[in-house]
């Protein structure tokens, strides 16, 4: 079978042949260790930032250390796409190295809601013994706080033996940071089998001018038969689109869920959740929180239509399981005919294939009988040919807790659509 053409203009693809060897001369490289694959790596970015690449190139450049990450971003996210196509991605290209590992900081992704570092590592050591267990991020000398998580890290093998991953790291603020220095600190804490507990300092600094967040009024209700809930705004940012959302308190059904959501141009752009990322931001049962779709800032548009697949809800007050730990199930509501077991630790649910949508019940909001919370420790699902297995682990606990459902097919309403005008 023949391959598909990979459609590069050549006279830009000679230019930057041309870009790169000057530089090379100008700066008369005195390293005597050149890895060939980061050379090959910095052509590429070259190429990524000069011209819209095809699909099929881009899942050429991804095999590539140090370009998997911010390729992988690029292909599960529509927004970090147009970050790249209009030049708001910042590259950093700063190196620490310690015990053998050598950290750069590739480049970042800033605005008033998050910001994503991508970096990679290499080293002569067997990346698969070595953890990272935190990053802290600090502007000037405080310390940041707001949730973040890492993407799953891809590891090449070079020549010598030499190991190469790439990931990212995304933080999300609960509050809008204020930039009011743009000196940043990333420090990053790995856990090696053999050389232990270690860290690396990586001082940046922003150059680029921080996007304003555009927040536009909305405060449209939907009442599906009797259950209300109110989309009060739409925020946008570079890296994200915001969605808040508001619960009338009457209800009497629990909302738990809102299928397939997505944000549209009026020129028929349509953005999706966030798959690799932040999708929500407070408890739902709190009565206000936010969903996240894939940004389309940088889009202009006289209108954006919201659509919701469908809205999840079970009768409040049977929104949860309860379980006396180490003997037995409680209570659960007469809808849930799912088989329960209980451990002095875990509880099982076995769902039978096809029930819930292939969705989780994600049992992960336990509270104790005295109203504390009751840590998760992790979760496991199994299968066979007919049911999934859904295990929640908790810290030891001998007592009675509830379990509240994140998620329970029971459409109470599909196909919800709004539109908004912009001006």
């Amino acid at each position: 079978m023949s391959k598909l053409p990979i459609d590069v203009p050549k006279e830009k693809l000679q230019q930057i042949r041309m870009n790169t060897f000057r530089k090379v001369q100008r700066e008369k490289i005195t390293k005597k260790r050149i890895v060939p694959v980061a050379l090959v790596a910095l052509f590429c970015l070259c190429i990524l930032f000069s011209i819209r690449v095809s699909p099929t190139f881009a899942s050429y450049v991804a095999k590539i250390p140090g370009f998997h990450a911010l390729v992988s971003a690029i292909s599960s996210d529509a927004g970090i796409k147009d970050i790249v196509d209009n030049q708001y991605y910042e590259e950093i290209n700063v190196t620490e190295s310690k015990n053998g590992l050598s950290l750069t900081l590739q480049g970042a992704i800033a605005d008033h809601t998050g910001l994503v570092l991508f970096y990679g590592a290499d080293a002569l050591l067997n990346m698969s013994d070595l953890y990272l267990n935190d990053v802290q991020l600090f502007q000037g000398d405080d310390q940041i706080l707001g949730d973040y998580q890492t993407s799953g890290r891809s590891t090449f093998v070079e020549t010598d033996n030499q190991e190469y991953t790439s990931s990212t790291v995304e933080y999300n603020f609960p509050e809008p940071i204020v930039y009011t220095s743009k000196d940043f600190k990333a420090v990053f804490h790995f856990k090696d089998k053999e050389k232990g507990d270690f860290e690396i300092t990586i001082p940046f600094t922003l150059q680029n001018e921080i996007a304003q967040e555009k927040v536009i009024p909305v405060n449209r209700m939907v009442d599906i038969d009797g259950q209300k809930f109110t989309i009060t705004q739409i925020r946008r940012s570079p890296l994200k689109t915001a969605i808040d959302i508001e619960l009338e308190e009457a209800n009497t059904m629990q909302i738990l869920a809102f299928d397939d959501i997505a944000v549209m141009t009026d020129s028929g752009e349509r953005r999706y959740s966030i798959i690799n990322g932040t999708s929500k931001h407070g408890d739902i049962r709190d009565g206000k929180f936010t969903l996240y779709v894939q940004s389309n800032y940088f889009h202009d548009s006289d209108s954006l239509t919201i659509n919701i697949g469908a809205v999840q809800a079970v009768p409040k007050g049977e929104d949860f399981i309860e379980v006396d730990f180490g003997t037995k199930v409680v209570k659960k509501p007469e809808y849930f005919d799912w088989d329960i077991s209980v451990t002095s630790q875990n509880v099982s649910v076995a769902v039978k294939k096809g029930d819930n949508r292939g969705r989780l019940l994600r049992l992960w909001n336990a509270v104790k009988e005295d109203g504390t919370p009751l840590e998760l420790t992790r979760a496991t699902i199994t299968e066979d040919e007919q049911y999934e297995m859904e295990t929640t682990y908790f810290q030891d606990y001998d007592g009675k807790a509830k379990l509240y459902f994140d998620y329970y097919f029971n459409p109470i309403g599909k196909n919800i659509e709004m539109t908004i005008p912009l001006q």
